[in-house]
Formats: C-alpha cells, structure tokens, sequence
C-alpha cells in the first residue's frame, strides 16, 4: 500500500512539472503583429518601424509580416512606450 502511495505521488509531481513547462512554453510563444502593437501603445506605424531598425524591441518576421514576442513587453515596457520614453 505505501510503495503505491509513493509511485501515485511521483506520478503526480511528473505531471505537475510536464504542465508548468506547457504553460511555460505556451506564454513564451505568444506573439503580438504589428497592428497589436501599434493599438496598444497608441503609437504609428513609423515609430514602430523606428523602433524595429534601432533594435529597441524585438521581432521575427514570417511571410513579410512582423511579429513581437509578447513576453517582452512588460508592464514597465508598456508603460515607458505610451508615454514615447522608450530607452
């Protein structure tokens, strides 16, 4: 009864470490486009194009469209952006 017990318990714990690092992984692959950006941070399309080529945010582009990792853009981030102080 106690061996079961105890290969139930790391069953579970196996389980709950494969869940965070899903949830891990699925925020860390959330990605804002363009439109997103600019809508969040009331800012136009040249700033953000400034942005991009002066390496002040991050980006991919796929297909002829960019795309920005949600997860660098923190609440300090968001802040500084919408009142145009970026770094």
């Amino acid at each position: 009864m106690k061996s079961e017990v105890s290969i139930l318990k790391t069953e579970i714990e196996a389980l709950k470490k494969s869940l965070l690092d899903l949830q891990q992984q699925a925020q860390q692959d959330i990605w804002y486009d363009g439109s997103d950006v600019k809508r969040l941070f009331h800012i136009s399309e040249s700033t953000l194009t400034r942005y991009r080529k002066e390496g002040k945010i991050p980006f991919t582009k796929l297909g002829g469209k960019y795309f920005y990792p949600k997860q660098y853009f923190t609440k300090s981030l968001m802040d500084k952006m919408q009142n145009k102080e970026l770094l």
